[in-house]
């Protein structure tokens, strides 16, 4: 059966894992725990939505382009792939963002079919994990919640650049309506 809610996996993608080309920190820590959490929200009816940065190889948010970033998450490179041991089920729904060569492209929603699709879905409650809370989980949260889903950040399941800039990052959830929960608590709470 399946719910109204849905997991966003915000860029879970090896170039920013330990040992990527933009790695936030402490990220294997996070891959085993979210990997399991995603089969068991997938067994109770979430549906399961991964984000992925996409770019062209001359994207504007690249320092080789006067941008802030070295290369990253080039479509179809290594560096763009799911981190393993996460891997995409055939139902999951795969989100390309950052695919055109202007605009950051941080959010889930920024330019993609997401919204769109989650409204066809009749998802109503959106969870959101992954990497990296200060810039991509954020935009992706905040965006979710302009658009009138009942949206949580999952504080377990998250990961940033610098840890030390969560708290302000976190404030400014609770100040947009954003819920802020462990994993298992938002489960709990799927209708």
């Amino acid at each position: 059966m399946m719910t109204k809610a849905a997991l966003v996996v915000v860029d879970v993608q090896k170039d920013f894992c330990e040992g990527g080309a933009l790695a936030a920190a402490n990220t294997i820590s996070l891959l085993e725990p979210l990997k399991k959490f995603i089969e068991e929200a997938r067994r109770r009816g979430v549906l399961i939505v991964y984000t992925r940065d996409w770019h062209p190889e001359d994207h504007s948010s690249f320092k080789t382009k006067g941008g802030p970033w070295p290369v990253h998450c080039v479509g179809g490179q290594e560096g763009s792939e799911l981190m393993p041991p996460l891997r995409a089920d055939a139902q999951d729904l795969m989100i390309h963002k950052g695919v055109a060569v202007e605009g950051a492209g941080y959010s889930g929603f920024d330019e993609t079919v997401l919204e769109p699709e989650l409204r066809k879905k009749g998802i109503k409650q959106i969870g959101v994990a992954g990497i990296a809370t200060e810039y991509c989980v954020r935009a992706t949260a905040l965006d979710a919640q302009k658009a009138n889903f009942e949206t949580t950040v999952l504080s377990d399941l998250i990961r940033a650049v610098r840890d030390k800039d969560v708290p302000k990052v976190i404030a400014e959830f609770g100040q947009a309506g954003i819920g802020i929960r462990d994993s298992a608590a938002w489960l709990a709470e799927v209708r």
